[in-house]
């Protein structure tokens, strides 16, 4: 606190204060060596995120997700490895023949879910994981096709607005007076529709609860990303430009003689400009030249660019990393140890499991319930109790100890510590699936033992068999 305001909160009254100067806090008095902090009073996060500035935010993030290499990257694992082949939802009801006839139903319905016939249950998946981190939200209309069974249409955020009737929504949401959603304003190409809410998903991540649109995951890596490339532009020409210099022809008075082994007849010679870089290549290439007392043929080094240069990008590129992914997952693991490599990891897998959990929340168990419900209507599927329960099968997860994790689960499993069905989850496999492999192979082995008449060691454990094969071989002796 300065002289003035120590004098001002001594002898002004309290309501003549001004608010900023008295507060116990630091971080919030006024210093006139610090900026003043952008934004308006602390109020909803609707009026935040106005629709001009989303449209700006999704401008922007949209052309870096084309441009960017850094941010194509963070898109592409966040999708990758939160979706990977897909994430599958498993039926939970009491009837295992209904379960199995049910998720037969829907992975056959997967494979050309959206409206289009253009997009498989799990390419949708990855889009809507891409949007939400380049768009900040995905919308989806429950719908259906031209032969009325149920399909997805896919929505993206700048095709939900206002329309001609503004006011009664808020950037083309709108909502009653619970603020829940009643409707979503569709932005066709030549007019614009109403869609009721219950037949909409609106994806995203929340970050505000009184938000009602969602900003770009990667907003706060704009101004970062954009700047990286103005610079790296800026730093190519410059190195393109000391490039095209190779050598340097240094003299005492800084000109060339007309009877210097460099001088340049021509053009360039008669209106006084000076050495052509070209040229001087041309004549040096390859060659030794004869240079007088006053003369010396230096080459070139340039200096850009420089390891300042490469250290400043680099912290614009960590800074924009945060809040996405870990820098060191997302772009260089290089500088970091075991310890940290494996802490790297782990803070990028809670990453990723959270994804999977707003995608299962929010898109997986409403996609199932109208798909299978809209089955049981129509009769293809009978109602059972419990029909709309499901767990989901999530793409294995990454590590970077396979082998002492697997060692350890094994371990685990034996012990009772964990469960198989854990297990299989663990690694993207569906357990009931796994059990009728397991069964169908253990079957067929027995059956391949007795038709030919071997020794089921020899098919089940190679290693045992040869031994048993080594003591039938081997003569008896009297």
């Amino acid at each position: 606190m300065n002289g003035l305001q120590q004098w001002a909160s001594r002898w002004l009254p309290p309501a003549l204060l001004p608010k900023a100067w008295i507060s116990i806090y630091e971080s919030a008095n006024a210093s006139p060596r610090r900026g003043a902090v952008p934004g308006a009073i602390p109020r909803d996060a609707r009026l935040d995120l106005t629709p001009h500035i989303h449209r700006e935010l999704v401008r922007r993030s949209r052309y870096l997700a084309k441009n960017s290499g850094f941010v194509r990257e963070m898109v592409g694992n966040m999708a990758v490895y939160s979706t990977g082949d897909g994430i599958r939802p498993q039926a939970q009801t009491d009837e295992p023949d209904w379960n199995r006839q049910a998720e037969a139903y829907f992975r056959a319905w997967s494979t050309r879910c959206e409206i289009t016939g253009r997009f498989s249950f799990e390419e949708v998946q990855s889009l809507l994981c891409r949007g939400m981190d380049v768009d900040g939200e995905y919308f989806i209309h429950l719908t259906r096709n031209r032969l009325g069974i149920a399909a997805l249409q896919l929505i993206e955020s700048h095709r939900i607005g206002e329309g001609n009737t503004a006011m009664q929504s808020f950037h083309g949401i709108t909502l009653d007076a619970w603020g829940a959603p009643v409707s979503y304003r569709v932005l066709e190409d030549q007019s614009s529709r109403e869609l009721p809410a219950q037949s909409v998903l609106h994806v995203f991540e929340p970050e505000n609860a009184t938000s009602v649109r969602n900003a770009p995951t990667i907003q706060h890596s704009i101004n970062h990303i954009l700047d990286e490339m103005e610079l790296l532009a800026l730093e190519k020409h410059a190195v393109k430009d000391n490039c095209d210099v190779t050598r340097v022809l240094k003299t005492e008075t800084g000109d060339l003689n007309d009877d210097s082994d460099f001088a340049i007849e021509g053009e360039h010679a008669e209106s006084g400009e000076g050495t052509n870089p070209a040229s001087l290549q041309q004549i040096t290439g390859g060659k030794l030249v004869a240079l007088k007392t006053n003369e010396s043929l230096d080459s070139f080094e340039p200096k850009r660019p420089s390891p300042t240069f490469t250290g400043f990008l680099e912290h614009l590129r960590r800074d924009a990393a945060l809040g996405v992914l870990p820098y060191e997952f997302a772009a260089d693991s290089s500088k970091v140890g075991g310890a940290g490599v494996r802490l790297v990891v782990a803070k990028a897998d809670r990453r990723f499991s959270y994804r999977q959990m707003i995608l299962i929340q929010r898109f997986i168990k409403p996609v199932w319930f109208y798909v299978i419900g809209d089955a049981i209507d129509r009769g293809e599927l009978p109602a059972v109790q419990g029909w709309w329960k499901i767990s989901c099968v999530t793409p294995r997860r990454i590590t970077v100890d396979a082998g002492r994790e697997a060692q350890q689960n094994r371990a685990d499993v034996e012990m009772g510590l964990k469960t198989i069905s854990d297990h299989y989850e663990e690694l993207g496999a569906d357990f009931g699936e796994e059990l009728e492999r397991r069964a169908r192979d253990a079957k067929m082995i027995l059956e391949t033992a007795t038709k030919y008449g071997v020794p089921l060691e020899m098919l089940w454990k190679p290693s045992s068999g040869q031994q048993s094969v080594d003591l039938v071989s081997q003569p008896t002796t009297t």
